[in-house]
């Protein structure tokens, strides 16, 4: 049935050769799509996009919200590894430039690759506005770390990534 021409064709290495980098080309791409929609990427924010579109349209509230805002730091030791505990301390001034007496401390760590690794830790007062807390990371890589305090009936949080070596 196929003709002669079409035999010889298919016996050349360098028809063959086009075939077969084509041929996996087009599996390697049906693997990342099917990749893709079996493990979807994991984000920090769950509502992301509705924090995106807003972001440009309340200037006005978060000028606002900037004069009465809370200068916080979180202090953590400029080099961390896998497994070896850190203490990380969180320094909370109020508006008022007052240091904050009281408070709820929770420190979230999230691993941008993969949300099952994330987890919290209460941070305890130490001092005036010091908050502190020994915490490991269980993974090498990038982890967005977000310290949120809930005291006198507000709340604000300050974020920071990190990168953990083996």
């Amino acid at each position: 049935m196929i003709s002669e021409q079409i035999r010889d064709d298919l016996r050349s290495p360098w028809l063959r050769s086009i075939l077969a980098v084509v041929g996996v080309t087009v599996l390697v791409n049906i693997g990342f799509i099917s990749y893709a929609f079996i493990s979807p990427p994991n984000l920090v924010a769950q509502d992301y996009y509705e924090r995106g579109k807003n972001y440009f349209h309340d200037k006005a509230a978060r000028k606002q919200a900037s004069n009465q805002a809370w200068r916080m730091h979180l202090l953590l030791p400029s080099t961390m590894t896998v497994n070896t505990p850190v203490k990380g301390r969180f320094y909370v001034v109020d508006h008022d430039n007052k240091t904050v007496n009281d408070g709820q401390v929770v420190l979230t760590a999230y691993r941008p690759s993969n949300a099952e690794h994330d987890f919290r830790i209460h941070m305890r007062q130490q001092d005036k506005g010091t908050f502190v807390a020994t915490f490991s990371f269980p993974y090498p890589g990038n982890w967005d770390l977000i310290a949120r305090i809930d005291a006198n009936g507000e709340t604000f949080d300050v974020a920071e990534r990190v990168f953990v070596e083996k």
